[in-house]
């Protein structure tokens, strides 16, 4: 059984590869090692927490709140949402 990626694992990784080019669901899925379309669902729902914004090319971009979370040191918790 495949572990399910936390809102912070998602965070992070878009807060890293940010740092480096524009962020699109693909890079994403290739990073963490999950679908395409597994991807989408989360994105949707961080969109709706408001932890980030995609906007007309599809670009991933994390929010205010979205940073927060992405700037946050690795402590070894888990956030309790999970996708």
């Amino acid at each position: 059984m495949k572990q399910k990626k936390s809102v912070e694992d998602y965070l992070k990784t878009i807060y890293i590869l940010s740092r480096e080019k524009d962020v699109h669901g693909a890079d994403i899925a290739r990073t963490i090692g999950v679908s395409r379309p597994t991807v989408c669902v989360s994105l949707k729902a961080l969109e709706e927490e408001g932890y980030i914004l995609m906007d007309d090319a599809r670009e991933v971009h994390l929010t205010e709140k979205g940073m927060r979370i992405a700037e946050e040191p690795m402590n070894g918790t888990i956030r309790s949402a999970s996708f």
